[in-house]
């Protein structure tokens, strides 16, 4: 654990925000919230990584080439987050949220929670804050942040929109308060639903965007792909009762966008690689930073075929990560169907 002792008073003069996850998403957040003047603590998983911050104040595993501010200390101590800051922002990959919170969620009850991580559990279907809520309680106060925001732009200063939603307007509102910046700019919703499945959704998409750029289909298919894309993601919405103006809106189209032509995208980079004919399991593990999108279909696809709602992307999409469909197959499957309304 590094944290320096003037930061540990309780005097008040300095905000204080604890950060858990210290990938990419959550080092670049770090970055910024300590550009505005607050004192972060990371919390950082590999012991290995903390001597690496230690020597080189560079997280040299998730985000090289940024030099981290002197606002920012760091711990591989949970207790310590949850100590340091009332604020706690949750960063961590959406498959380890729950076993990395659980330990010290009965604590979270007095604190304010933000999300930044995107995703959907696999193994019960729920969305990170129905996770959070489930360990912590109902009355915990939960916001969820999504929107087109590449880390390292973030990190870079480069300008940023997103949105913070949450069922507690006053908690939307603290948030956008407390992070809205010139170059990061804040919007707020009460439609969490709708923009945790859009921040999961895109992951999804954006490796279906990937296979058509390494397949080089050109430019009339990438912006069909995009248009139905979006429409299965508002067609699951709408079953989870979402709004569907927030499809729309930074967390549904914005991020869609980012990600699935985005050179940074990770999950872009996934569906090109997987259109070049390497193996699934052989991407993921030659990758050091997390792929979302591939946990992501497993979970959207079963949660669609237990709503009952139609799918064709994202069934595809499983039936060649999962199932090792050829991807040319899948390709001429996805043009054989049936003619139909365009709303359909």
């Amino acid at each position: 654990m590094r944290i320096k002792k003037s930061l540990m008073d309780s005097s008040g003069k300095n905000k204080r925000i604890s950060v858990v996850g210290a990938g990419a998403w959550g080092t670049a957040f770090s970055i910024y919230l300590a550009r505005k003047g607050f004192n972060v603590l990371l919390w950082v998983y590999e012991k290995e990584l903390c001597k690496v911050l230690e020597g080189y104040r560079e997280n040299r595993y998730y985000l090289p080439g940024f030099i981290l501010p002197r606002e920012i200390n760091w711990t591989d101590a949970l207790e310590e987050v949850v100590i340091f800051s009332d604020d706690i922002v949750i960063a961590t990959p959406s498959f380890a949220l729950r076993e990395t919170v659980k330990p010290v969620s009965d604590k979270f009850k007095d604190k304010r929670i933000l999300i930044l991580t995107k995703g959907i559990e696999i193994e019960t279907l729920k969305f990170m804050s129905d996770v959070v809520y489930e360990l912590s309680g109902k009355d915990t106060d939960i916001a969820v942040l999504s929107g087109p925001s590449f880390a390292r732009e973030v990190a870079q200063g480069e300008f940023t929109s997103v949105v913070v939603a949450s069922l507690k307007k006053e908690l939307s509102l603290y948030f956008q308060n407390l992070i809205h910046g010139d170059d990061f700019r804040v919007y707020t919703t009460d439609d969490v639903i709708g923009v945790e499945l859009g921040g999961a959704m895109k992951n999804v998409m954006a490796i279906g965007a990937g296979i058509i750029e390494g397949l080089s289909l050109g430019t009339n298919a990438k912006s069909a792909f995009i248009t139905r894309a979006l429409a299965e993601i508002r067609r699951l919405g709408k079953a989870l009762g979402a709004r569907d103006s927030t499809f729309m809106g930074l967390s549904g189209m914005g991020d869609l966008i980012l990600t699935s032509y985005g050179a940074l995208s990770r999950n872009r980079a996934f569906g090109i690689e997987l259109a070049r004919g390497r193996n699934p399991m052989e991407i993921i593990s030659t990758q050091k930073a997390v792929v979302e999108g591939y946990f992501a279909i497993k979970a959207v696809y079963t949660l669609s075929r237990n709503m009952e709602v139609d799918m064709p992307i994202t069934e595809e999409l499983f039936r060649i990560v999962y199932e090792k469909k050829n991807i040319f197959d899948s390709i001429k499957d996805i043009k054989a169907r049936g003619l139909k309304e365009e709303d359909e």
